[in-house]
């Protein structure tokens, strides 16, 4: 008797109660967080495609804007000014950058599939309403607003998934993800081209909707929750504004977005100004976006070596002074080595500035919302720019050379729009600059 208590204590010794501590389920979740960040294999790059879908259907759109833009002032809306017109596309593009902050609360919560078909039904049915505007305000509240709305949505989704995925080739798969804004930005204005001249503008722009149906259905498909978790994190953290090296690099990224985007806005309408065939104006928008397309890999392969910071500080210098430039330029064929050239330095521009606030977060917990309030910031700088350098642009009512005006007449009332672009591209270079410098001081091989 004495021997089989013995045994039994000695077999009670031998097993670890089952506490309160040890069914804290750690193993589960080092495990998720293991197969979320790996830089490779058919999960994580499914979601690359996914993204790379919504890219397209978002900042794409952004990028073939000038089409709209161009068909408003001339034919659709011939008595608005481009000032007024312009508001549509910087309203589309800075919801594209607001709504994420919204976004990204649901994405935290792992709803990636209602935030997704959110984002698709608020695009598509902006789309098709705007195939049935007549008016000025009409056209801002289908194609500013809703397709605004959708965008936000879809363009946060499209940058927050990818970090959860990858870590050591995160930049270049955030640089994969960014070039299907320059394929849509190709394909896009050339579709809609000759949809214009063979069915209209109306189902022209309902044929663009059914693709951007298709292409946001296929990403819903593929794309999966990033967490399992239901925590909520903040929209807005004030004391993250005490980091002054990601405060200086949000307001950085505000004047960047609020430049980078005025020549993709005016291009085609200058062209015209300056005499060139219509036909080759819509040439013109497709070869720049195919110019991002190739300054893409180079600046995010750049970026994982050297840090996202450290790169962008020459190509918004560059940029800054390629706008400066574009005033001297009045032949087709400069304008399209000065567009190809321009779009090309940028490329790093769209697809860094998300993955770069993730290297400026040291807690991922915090990534979400650090790229809210930066997106909410940059959307400010959206929403200015574009209507500040038409109403930049002096007089005229767009008359072109052969009808009163010569070359030297378009360039100098054009001037003023540039001349906006380059002050805000140089004014984010400065900021980068002033950002990069407090983190790194002089150590510049510090990866930022």
């Amino acid at each position: 008797m004495t021997q089989i208590c013995e045994e039994d204590e000695s077999i009670k010794s031998k097993v670890t109660p089952l506490t309160e501590e040890t069914v804290e389920v750690k193993p589960e979740t080092e495990v998720t967080e293991h197969k979320i960040r790996q830089d490779g294999g058919l999960t994580a790059w499914l979601q690359v495609f996914g993204c790379w879908l919504l890219f397209m259907n978002t900042w794409g759109l952004t990028n073939s804007f000038a089409v709209f833009e161009t068909y408003y002032i001339d034919t659709k809306l011939p008595n608005t000014s481009p000032s007024a017109i312009s508001w549509i596309g910087s309203l589309q593009l800075f919801l594209t950058l607001f709504i994420g902050v919204f976004a990204g609360w649901f994405l935290d919560a792992g709803y990636i599939r209602p935030v997704i078909v959110t984002g698709t039904t608020f695009s598509v049915f902006g789309m098709l309403m705007t195939s049935l505007c007549k008016t000025h305000w009409q056209i801002l509240l289908a194609q500013g607003v809703c397709v605004g709305t959708g965008s936000g949505i879809l363009a946060f989704t499209s940058a927050a998934v990818i970090p959860h995925y990858f870590t050591k080739r995160r930049m270049l798969a955030a640089g994969i993800v960014s070039t299907g804004s320059s394929v849509a930005g190709v394909v896009y204005p050339l579709m809609m081209r000759e949809l214009f001249q063979s069915v209209g503008f109306a189902w022209a722009v309902r044929i663009l909707a059914f693709v951007m149906l298709a292409t946001l259905l296929t990403s819903l498909a593929v794309l999966m929750p990033v967490t399992k978790t239901k925590k909520h994190a903040p929209f807005f953290k004030a004391e993250f504004l005490r980091d002054t090296p990601y405060t200086l690099f949000i307001l950085s990224y505000a004047f960047s977005v609020a430049g980078t985007y005025i020549p993709y806005f005016y291009i085609q309408k200058y062209a015209l100004e300056l005499g060139i065939n219509e036909d080759m104006t819509f040439n013109v928008v497709s070869i720049m976006n195919a110019a991002t397309f190739f300054g893409r890999f180079p600046y995010n392969y750049l970026a994982d070596m050297y840090g996202g910071i450290t790169v962008l500080i020459p190509c918004c210098l560059a940029t800054s002074l390629i706008l400066f430039l574009w005033r001297f330029v009045h032949s087709l064929s400069g304008l399209i080595v000065i567009s190809a050239t321009y779009c090309f330095v940028t490329g790093g521009l769209v697809s860094l500035p998300a993955v770069t606030i993730a290297n400026l977060t040291k807690n991922k917990s915090e990534y979400g919302t650090r790229m809210g309030m930066g997106y909410t910031v940059a959307a400010l700088g959206a929403l200015v720019g574009n209507p500040i350098a038409g109403a930049a642009r002096r007089g005229g009512g767009g008359e072109k050379i052969g009808m009163g005006m010569s070359a030297e007449d378009v360039m100098a009332r054009w001037q003023g729009a540039w001349f906006v672009a380059g002050g805000a591209l140089l004014m984010s270079t400065l900021l980068m600059g002033w950002a990069r410098w407090i983190r790194g001081r002089w150590d510049w091989r510090m990866k930022l």
